[in-house]
């Protein structure tokens, strides 16, 4: 009876996640020096893992600020990973592993990007900051860039904004449907996959090749284009893919691949991370129909219960197709007494710079 009660609040709470793939050290290490600045170490309490670096500059306003690892390859702030099953979220872990950060880091103020604000976490984070500097719970956390990413709940059929399912309109489902179709003309359509059996090897140079033949290339943003950005890869997907904590779907057409997908798991959690797609066949939106694909194979899965789209907010594909959305933002986590005044001046800082962007952009157009 607890177990099934378990379940149904799991079930329905499934914005309630901190997991993140992207704390392993061998992701964390790949990317130190490459994609971000050295890291200057990994605090770890339990399933929590927390890489940080740290900086005193004209953008910290003098203040020697920690910064948790996230960023554009990584946009998730979680730090749990469980790997070995042996551990459980739980306020003390997640306490401990905060005191060892502000001990280890000695800086005034922690900057934490993309924070589920949905998670138990947030909570417990406050309960901390009041423990360990008798802030008030209403004041205890400062933060800014709030929005709002795309996020598939695979237990639920409902379509309500914060635990919503697969949702495609009437529209979008007779256009894919008839794109797949004039895909079949062509040859057989199919859908393969490193879970499947498919070579691992194979499935990433086929991926790095499908992603480099799209509109990614021309950019210059595709993996296998960018020397850093190939050699990072190299550096962590391969023995992620062999101990199947990532894997590669592919769509094929009479033998040839048209589209790929990068993703990773961790927890009850599959994290969508790169797509390509093969221009030539760009108007049967192969991308689109790779990631409904996968997302009907998570729904049937009793091993995953939601897909992070890892998306930017107004994405257009990931929206469309699924109703789901889940809150972050940017926290300013003061560290010690010094760090209270750091996160009021930093954020502030951060509104008037992301405020002044944006009407350059709407100045010239781009908003």
């Amino acid at each position: 009876m607890l177990q099934q009660i378990r379940f149904i609040q799991e079930a329905a709470n499934l914005t309630d996640r901190f997991d993140n793939p992207f704390v392993d050290d061998l992701f964390v290490r790949a990317g130190a020096g490459r994609l971000t600045a050295p890291v200057h170490g990994i605090v770890q309490s339990g399933g929590y893992q927390l890489p940080f670096d740290l900086q005193r500059d004209s953008r910290t306003l003098g203040f020697l600020t920690a910064g948790f690892l996230a960023h554009g390859n990584c946009p998730i702030g979680g730090a749990f990973l469980n790997k070995s099953g042996y551990y459980e979220r739980n306020e003390d872990d997640f306490h401990s592993v905060l005191d060892l950060l502000a001990e280890t880091s000695g800086a005034n103020l922690l900057l934490w990007p993309y924070f589920p604000l949905k998670a138990r976490e947030f909570g417990w984070l406050k309960n901390w900051l009041v423990k360990r500097l008798g802030l008030s719970p209403e004041n205890a956390i400062l933060s800014t860039r709030f929005h709002q990413r795309a996020f598939l709940n695979c237990e639920s059929p409902s379509v309500s904004e914060e635990d919503g399912g697969l949702y495609l309109s009437r529209n979008k489902r007779k256009t894919t449907g008839r794109q797949l179709r004039r895909l079949e003309e062509f040859g057989t359509v199919e859908f393969i996959s490193t879970r499947d059996g498919l070579a691992k090897e194979e499935a990433l140079d086929t991926f790095l090749q499908v992603e480099a033949s799209g509109w990614k290339a021309t950019r210059g943003t595709a993996l296998a284009v960018d020397p850093k950005l190939r050699a990072f890869v190299g550096d962590f997907l391969p023995q992620m893919l062999a101990e199947d904590r990532a894997h590669i779907d592919l769509m094929r057409v009479d033998g040839r691949s048209i589209s790929g997908l990068v993703s990773f798991r961790a927890g009850q959690g599959l994290f969508t991370w790169k797509t390509g797609m093969d221009n030539v066949y760009k108007r049967y939106s192969p991308g689109v129909q790779i990631l409904l694909e996968l997302s009907r194979q998570a729904i049937a899965d009793p091993g995953i219960d939601y897909i992070d789209s890892l998306a930017d907010s107004g994405h257009p594909v990931a929206e469309h197709i699924w109703a789901g959305r889940r809150g972050l933002a940017l926290l300013f986590v003061p560290l010690n007494s010094m760090g209270i005044a750091a996160a009021k001046g930093l954020r502030a800082a951060y509104v008037a710079r992301d405020t002044a962007r944006y009407w350059a952009k709407r100045s010239l157009g781009r908003v």
